[in-house]
């Protein structure tokens, strides 16, 4: 078997893709600094080739420039893997669409926690002008967010939107922000509330968190969620090598063993 792929507008996206939390050092737990000590270029090169060579052909990565720099050095020495770009919350909005697409970036989505915030401040006027300028420079635009409520009433607001990530967990802790002190909640009950929207859903979905940051079984996490998708759906997934000899390969495995077809 082979992994399947779904569409992000035009683009094929492999069902199973690599997040990009661990590599700019964020753990959502304790493990921030041994994350980013890790994460060397080099390192980040490494774990792109491996998923590469295990048929994951996208990586959802933040849009910073720490990021930017170390794609463009991978693309130069002949990796090929396409970038999906999560918008950086501490950049300006119109400014970051700009730059990713300037670095080749294939689609976009706006952060989570830009989404969340918007539903708290009932102000979204920044979300719907980052998402019109993702279109306008002829890219597909996507949505996440921590709440599966809010995925719903973005789809009542009739917004053009392409794709949407849907996190497992109602988390309030990092918001995009590159720094935090609250102590987040992996709720389980959470799961179940975001699982049971993707089938109401006509776009295709990737769901985020399905590991709790690190602190689910994968075979079970994976089963779990892929029950719940479409067969245009995918699953987004960070990658810390440390965790196990070859986390890609078993997560690849899992993916192509389980992901409804």
């Amino acid at each position: 078997m082979a992994l399947p792929t779904t569409k992000i507008g035009n683009v094929d996206v492999s069902r199973l893709v690599v997040g990009g939390n661990p590599i700019s050092g964020f753990s959502h737990g304790p493990r921030d600094k041994e994350m980013r000590d890790y994460f060397t270029t080099e390192n980040v090169k490494k774990l792109l080739r491996r998923c590469e060579d295990a048929g994951i052909n996208t990586c959802f990565f933040r849009a910073d420039k720490h990021v930017m720099r170390t794609l463009n050095e991978y693309w130069n020495d002949g990796g090929t893997i396409q970038w999906v770009a999560q918008s950086a919350p501490e950049s300006e909005v119109i400014r970051n669409v700009d730059a990713v697409v300037a670095y080749g970036a294939k689609a976009m989505y706006i952060h989570g926690g830009l989404i969340d915030s918007c539903f708290e401040s009932g102000d979204f006027d920044d979300a719907k002008r980052q998402l019109d300028h993702i279109h306008e420079k002829g890219i597909p635009a996507g949505c996440a967010s921590h709440n599966p409520q809010h995925i719903l009433q973005l789809l009542e607001k009739g917004w053009d939107i392409d794709f949407f990530m849907i996190c497992l967990y109602n988390l309030e802790g990092y918001r995009g922000k590159l720094s935090v002190s609250q102590d987040e909640k992996f709720i389980e009950a959470d799961r179940a509330k975001a699982l049971a929207i993707f089938k109401q859903i006509e776009q295709p979905c990737f769901a985020y968190k399905i590991l709790a940051a690190g602190r689910k079984d994968p075979r079970e996490a994976f089963t779990e969620t892929c029950a719940s998708l479409k067969p245009i759906d995918g699953i987004n997934v960070g990658m810390y090598p440390p965790d196990a000899d070859d986390i890609v390969g078993e997560n690849v495995a899992l993916a192509e063993e389980l992901l409804p077809r």
